[in-house]
This record gives C-alpha cells, sequence and structure tokens, in this order.
C-alpha cells in the first residue's frame, strides 16, 4: 500500500486494473485516474467528473460500480440532512441502511428519500491506496464548519441513491446487498413498466408446458434486453408478466417502445406473433426488501400494474405522469413523425381509484 502524493501522478492504474476490468473504462477516465490528486480519490461526484470529461453518466458509471464490486474503491450511500444538507450518517452497504438518520447539528430525525437526499459517492479502497488523514479530517472540518454557519448545500449535480440502485449492473452485482425487512427508503419519483402476455394460458394449454416455456424464457431476453439498453432495471418476473424501473419515463418509454416493435415483427412457429400488454406510470414509491431482494411498493407501483392491465391487445398504456414527461412526450412525438402511430385518450373506471384517464399507443 502507498500513500498518495497531493500534486504529482496519484495512482498506479496497474494496481487498479490488476483487480478490475480495464475493458469497461473509457481512455479520458483511465487518464484521469493516473494523474487524480488525493482529494480526486476521495468522496468521487460521478456526475461532476463526468461533466469534467465529457463522459454521459452511461459510460463513468459502470466501471466505477464494477470497480466497488471488485474492491478498487468503496462505494458510500451518504445521507444529507435536508435542514443543514450536512452528512450525520453514511454507510457502506444497503444492508446498514435506516429508514431514518439523526442529525446532531439540527438536532433532529429524518427520513431517508434515495432520490432527494440520499448521495452515493467512490473512495479509493485502502487496498490500492492509502488517503493522507488529513484528507477526510479535513473535508470533516469544512462541512461541519458550513453547516452551523448555515451555508453547506448539496452539491447541484450528484448520483443519487436511486440512479445507483436502479442501475442494472449493480442490480447484477450487488442484488444481495438489500435493505434490512424493517426497513425501507422513500423514492419522490420513479416509472414503472409492466408488462403480460396475452393469452398465454391459452398458449400453455395448446403448446404445452415446454413449448411455452420455451417461449416465455425467449421473451424474457427480448423484453430484458430492451430494459436494460435503456438503463431500466428488471425488478421481478411473475409467471410471464415482468415489473422494471427507470429513472426517468423517457428511459421507459424508450425501452417499451423499442420492445414493443420487436415482438411485431417476431414470429414464432406454430403460434405466430406475441401479443404483449405493457403499462407505464410514474411517481412516488417506497424501496423494500421482499424475500432478500429489492422491490417497490405503494399506489404508483398499483396504478402501474392496473394501466398495464388495460391494455387489451399488442400495446403500450401510460398515465398523463407520462405524457407529461419532457422526454418521453419527444419519443413519442418523434415515433408519431416516423411510424404514423396515434395516442389515444382513453377513460376507465379502476375499483378503489375512480374514473382515471390513460393512453394507448395505436398503430395506423
Amino acid at each position: 500500500m502507498r500513500e498518495l502524493d497531493k500534486g504529482g501522478p496519484s495512482m498506479d492504474t496497474r494496481a487498479v486494473f490488476a483487480k478490475t476490468q480495464p475493458s469497461l473504462w473509457p481512455s479520458p477516465l483511465i487518464d484521469w485516474l493516473a494523474l487524480a490528486s488525493p482529494e480526486e480519490c476521495f468522496r468521487i461526484n460521478l456526475k461532476m467528473l463526468g461533466r469534467s470529461l465529457d463522459l454521459p453518466l452511461e459510460s463513468i458509471l459502470p466501471p466505477f460500480i464494477q470497480a466497488a464490486h471488485d474492491g478498487v474503491f468503496t462505494l458510500s450511500w451518504e445521507y444529507h440532512c435536508p435542514h443543514c444538507h450536512a452528512i450525520p450518517d453514511f454507510q457502506h452497504n444497503l444492508r446498514s441502511t435506516h429508514s431514518e438518520s439523526d442529525c446532531p447539528l439540527c438536532n433532529v430525525q429524518f427520513r431517508n428519500t434515495l432520490d432527494e437526499n440520499v448521495e452515493v459517492t467512490f473512495t479509493i479502497h485502502e487496498s490500492i491506496a492509502s488517503l493522507p488523514k488529513n484528507v477526510i479530517d479535513d473535508w470533516k472540518r469544512a462541512m461541519y464548519g458550513a453547516a452551523e454557519a448555515h451555508n453547506y448545500a448539496m452539491p447541484a449535480l450528484y448520483l443519487s441513491g436511486l440512479d445507483c440502485l436502479s442501475h442494472p449492473l449493480f442490480h447484477q452485482l450487488f442484488g444481495d446487498d438489500v435493505l434490512s425487512s424493517d426497513e425501507s427508503l422513500d423514492i419522490k419519483r420513479i416509472t414503472l413498466l409492466f408488462s403480460d402476455i396475452k393469452g398465454s394460458t391459452k398458449m400453455y394449454s395448446d403448446h404445452g408446458d415446454t413449448r411455452s416455456y420455451t417461449i416465455v424464457r425467449e421473451h424474457f431476453k427480448i423484453l430484458f434486453h430492451s430494459i436494460e439498453k435503456h438503463g431500466g432495471t428488471v425488478v421481478k418476473t411473475i409467471g410471464d408478466a415482468v415489473m422494471a424501473v427507470f429513472i426517468t419515463p423517457d428511459k421507459g418509454m424508450k425501452a417499451a417502445i423499442e420492445a414493443w416493435q420487436r415482438f411485431a415483427k417476431r414470429s414464432w412457429d406454430g403460434i405466430g406473433q406475441l401479443e404483449i400488454k405493457m403499462g407505464l406510470h410514474a411517481g412516488s414509491a417506497i424501496a423494500v426488501n421482499l424475500d432478500q431482494r429489492m422491490d417497490y411498493f405503494g399506489n404508483t407501483v398499483n396504478m402501474a400494474a392496473r394501466i398495464q392491465g388495460l391494455a387489451d391487445d399488442h400495446t403500450i398504456c401510460f398515465t398523463q405522469s407520462i405524457l407529461d414527461d419532457p422526454g418521453a412526450s419527444a419519443v413519442l412525438k418523434e415515433l408519431q413523425r416516423e411510424r404514423g402511430i396515434k395516442v389515444l385518450r382513453r377513460q376507465a373506471k379502476l375499483k378503489g381509484i375512480g374514473e382515471t384517464a390513460y393512453y394507448r399507443i395505436a398503430t395506423p
């Protein structure tokens, strides 16, 4: 182990890439790492780093998630007080995370929200290089001093807990790092996708279990590919139904449209095309541990499932919360121009909810 020397070349990248996959790292990121100062290797803000290197989050987050899994970096879940914005609590894994934290400066207890007060940072692991002690001490002193003077704020741009938790690679590598069954974390806004195969019961009856299950698995591959390609994470499958989450509505809409188009072009021998019914909705939710895996609960989840249930053929149904998103609306407008599809407004009376407006995609 060596100590990083401030002001000069800081990192032996050979030690890093002896433990993690260099193929994931863009060249500008490798160059940055080779010259990183102690401060830059402590509490790395990936969104700010990506901006400085002109790299999108999609290319900078996967290598750090992989490196954290490989023991090159330490991933920290940091909980900002919503009043003074300081960080009175942090954990290196979700399993140790609590629904609520205490701020000794403000003498308040607050509930943690994944996309609001939870920041994820990365620090070089001590097995790779040790930070000078003053780096951590100076940061703490500056943070608490500014907070006491009411002059500390969260970064304008930062990697949120939801950004990390909903990334497919994090789900793949850290799938067993879940909250305690007694804890939950709020989410201010998340997009949910539900899908189902129309007539799957009849398919099993007509074509038998083995053939039908093979088709369902092939359908999963198509759907999962589209979901993960657009930054979504598959939460679970229930029979042939799928539940997935996305950070933003536009990503969910892109994934749904891509899958919808791919299934429209695919035919299975003796069965023909599968009709996939999809539903999208966005809103608040809570992240929980269900049977030792991350899951999501709340009215938004229930509404997304109900909207999917309104699809009666190979289509995508979605709510006003999706249409109101500028990104998702732009995706739909582009599809209307290129494919001539229509977006139809409908009304439905949902039990326990009442009259609800929703939209469905219709082919010309």
